[in-house]
């Protein structure tokens, strides 16, 4: 498997397991990768992913072995595997649970996109990122429509043309990162923010993804309707009684089992 996943008290993880080659993603590995967003998206049990990658380094993309000139291809091939890649890219984007990206040494072409489509990414300061695609004379094609929605027109408009690596704080400033700190810390920071996820009424969060993904998609009109419907729901949910009441009573909450009379 070019894949860990493991999952304990609905939190789960997915490690890019390919160490030898920077954790670059071939044909096999990128169904796997799809397939394991796909069945832990739909567990109501599962809380969280923390999507990280084993080794030195995070993830240097597609791996040339898979897209470089020793493999002939028809552009029929070509076309099935730049949908593979979307369909992945789309599965971890369109994950119902929270998805935190625990980014280490480097992250290169696909493995930006990876973290464009994450929820939340924490980086440690010395890691490096680049669009190197140009430089490759290929084009970030598939990954494109994340990094702009991610970072805007202009970061990807500075970085995607020229190729050149860059920094985690300059990642941080164009909100394609959150979170920057250094190496020794990156594990504590990560284990605090999937503990903060775990805090929040596992429902709410993935109706409050859900909602977040559709607003900037929808007209004005349908974005009041859809809040508005959002706040209805959320009111009269049994996790909200829960919750009221536990503020109220200052205690924790302890929220309805997945399933549970919603």
């Amino acid at each position: 498997m070019s894949i860990l996943v493991e999952s304990e008290k609905g939190l789960a993880r997915i490690t890019l397991n390919r160490p030898d080659r920077r954790n670059a993603f071939d044909a096999s590995m990128v169904e796997e990768i799809r397939q394991a967003f796909h069945t832990l998206g739909e567990d109501r049990s599962v809380r969280g992913i923390v999507l990280a990658g084993a080794g030195e380094t995070f993830c240097a993309g597609a791996d040339l072995r898979w897209m470089g000139p020793d493999r002939t291809v028809s552009a029929l091939e070509a076309k099935q595997d730049a949908e593979r890649l979307l369909a992945m890219f789309r599965t971890i984007d369109e994950c119902p649970c929270p998805v935190i990206v625990r980014i280490q040494g480097a992250a290169f072409g696909g493995g930006v996109g990876m973290i464009a489509v994450s929820d939340i990414a924490v980086a440690a300061a010395d890691s490096t990122f680049g669009f190197s695609e140009v430089r490759l004379g290929f084009v970030a094609g598939v990954i494109s429509p994340f990094v702009l929605r991610k970072a805007g027109e202009s970061f990807a408009r500075r970085f995607c043309l020229t190729g050149e690596p860059f920094s985690a704080a300059t990642a941080r400033e164009a909100g394609l990162i959150h979170e920057v700190v250094e190496p020794a810390g990156l594990d504590a920071q990560v284990s605090a923010l999937a503990e903060e996820i775990a805090r929040a009424a596992p429902q709410a969060a993935r109706d409050t993804k859900a909602l977040l993904r559709r607003l900037g998609r929808v007209s004005a009109e349908e974005a009041r309707e859809l809040c508005v419907s959002a706040n209805i729901r959320a009111r009269l949910s049994r996790e909200a009684q829960e919750g009221f009441r536990a503020f109220r009573e200052r205690r924790t909450p302890i929220w309805p089992a997945p399933g549970d009379g919603e």
